[in-house]
C-alpha cells in the first residue's frame, strides 16, 4: 500500500455544518475503496488566488490514506464528479508528510502594480507632475519668405533634374 494525501477545496457559500457534511462524504468514498485514512484535517477558509467558477474565498480540506494505486482512480472520479469540491488533488505523500503541520495562507502577488511602475522606471527618469496651470508655450518662429530670382522656366528645370535624380535612384 501506498501512502497518498488528498487537497480539496469546498466554497465558502457551504456552512460549517454543511461542511462537515461533505467531508463525511468523502471519508465514505476513501473507506469505499478500502483505504485507511491516518489523517483527516480542516486547514482553514481563505481567500483563492484566483476565481474558480465565480467563487472568491473556499475551505481547504487535507487527507492522508493509504491504498493501493489502482484504486485511486476510482477516488479521483468520484471527487471529480462531485458538486459541493471546487478543486481537488490527490498526490503521493513524501516522506514525513503526516507528521508535518499545514498551515495555508491567502495568495500575495510578488509585486504590486506601483512597484512594477517604479522598479521599471530609469533611475534618472524625468518625474511628471500635474499643475493646475499649464505653462504658456513659446511662440513659434515667424514665417520668413523666400523670394526667388528664377524664372518660370528655371524653376521647370531644376523640378526636372531633381525627380530624374530621385527616380534613377529609385531603380
Amino acid at each position: 500500500m501506498k501512502k497518498y494525501e488528498l487537497l480539496y477545496i469546498v466554497p465558502a457559500q457551504y456552512t460549517d455544518a454543511e461542511i462537515e457534511g461533505i467531508r463525511q462524504t468523502v471519508v465514505g468514498w476513501v473507506e469505499k475503496i478500502n483505504a485507511q485514512i491516518t489523517r483527516h484535517e480542516n486547514l482553514g477558509k481563505i481567500k483563492l488566488a484566483y476565481p474558480i467558477n465565480k467563487v472568491r474565498h473556499g475551505t481547504y480540506i487535507l487527507v492522508h490514506f493509504d491504498l493501493e494505486s489502482h484504486d485511486v482512480s476510482t477516488l479521483d472520479s468520484e471527487l471529480r464528479m462531485s458538486h459541493e469540491i471546487l478543486r481537488h488533488q490527490i498526490i503521493v505523500a513524501p516522506k514525513g508528510a503526516a507528521d508535518r503541520k499545514y498551515e495555508i495562507s491567502s495568495y500575495v502577488p510578488p509585486l504590486a502594480d506601483e512597484v512594477k511602475r517604479e522598479s521599471s522606471a530609469p533611475a534618472s527618469a524625468p518625474t511628471y507632475t500635474h499643475s493646475a496651470k499649464p505653462k504658456p508655450l513659446a511662440p513659434p518662429p515667424p514665417m520668413v519668405k523666400e523670394e526667388s530670382n528664377l524664372s518660370v522656366e528655371e524653376l521647370d528645370k531644376k523640378l526636372d533634374e531633381l525627380l530624374e535624380d530621385d527616380m534613377s535612384k529609385s531603380l
